[in-house]
């Protein structure tokens, strides 16, 4: 009789050399949008510092279900980076500086008074989460793309509340993540051509050639006329 591959003895000794990843070990790191006024508290690392819990955000490959011949099959079309939102928990200081700095935030969003949206350079930022070990090295670093702060929680007060202090959860939406560890890092051939070559051609190219290397349009009809991309 087949035995099973999997052995305690191993999986002890495998855990006991390459630990296990620790839910309390991480850091946080807000840039500051460049239009904030009091944006010196994040520029100073204040903000990070009272982020008490975060989460790792998800990735969905959608797919349609795809049949040649045989078994139908998942074929990929596109990639969901769960941009609708991931939490953050932070403490609040003594001054409340934490929730002003947020405050403002979004009024750089959504300006209170008109109701107009600001454009979109104002008001987004980047976010870089990263995984630490029990040495504070870091083992996993990843960064949330053109993100800004979608919901900020009530904070509840209460006069039968003895010490205790307040926790402002912040919901933020972004577009995008990826991961920027140093061993994971893309490689120019893995990038499409159209992001390295975004050019439009604004002549009829269909008798000429698009070079990759170059970046331009090559003429293979034998024509004289201009080409421009």
């Amino acid at each position: 009789m087949a035995k099973s591959n999997f052995n305690l003895s191993q999986f002890i000794g495998a855990v006991r050399e390459d630990s296990l990843a620790r839910v309390n070990r991480f850091e946080v790191f807000i840039n500051a949008p460049s239009s904030l006024t009091n944006k010196n508290i994040a520029n100073s690392g204040a903000v990070s510092l009272y982020c008490e819990m975060a989460s790792l955000p998800p990735v969905n490959i959608s797919t349609k279900s795809f049949k040649i011949f045989g078994p139908t099959y998942q074929r990929p079309f596109s990639a969901e980076y769960g941009g609708e939102g991931i939490s953050l928990t932070f403490h609040v200081d003594r001054d409340m500086q934490v929730k002003k700095f947020f405050d403002n935030w979004t009024a750089r969003v959504v300006d209170p008074d008109s109701g107009f949206v600001g454009f979109q350079e104002d008001y987004i930022s980047t976010i870089r989460l990263r995984q630490l070990n029990e040495q504070d090295d870091i083992t996993y670093e990843l960064e949330l793309y053109e993100a800004f702060p979608r919901s900020v929680n009530l904070l509840e007060l209460n006069n039968s509340a003895q010490n205790q202090t307040h926790r402002l959860n912040v919901l933020f939406a972004y577009r995008y993540w990826k991961d920027v560890s140093p061993e994971f890092q893309t490689m120019p051939m893995d990038i499409p051509r159209q992001r390295l070559f975004p050019q439009v051609p604004v002549v009829d190219v269909r008798n000429r050639q698009f070079s990759p290397f170059s970046g331009n349009l090559e003429d293979t009809s034998g024509s004289d006329l201009p080409i421009s991309a």
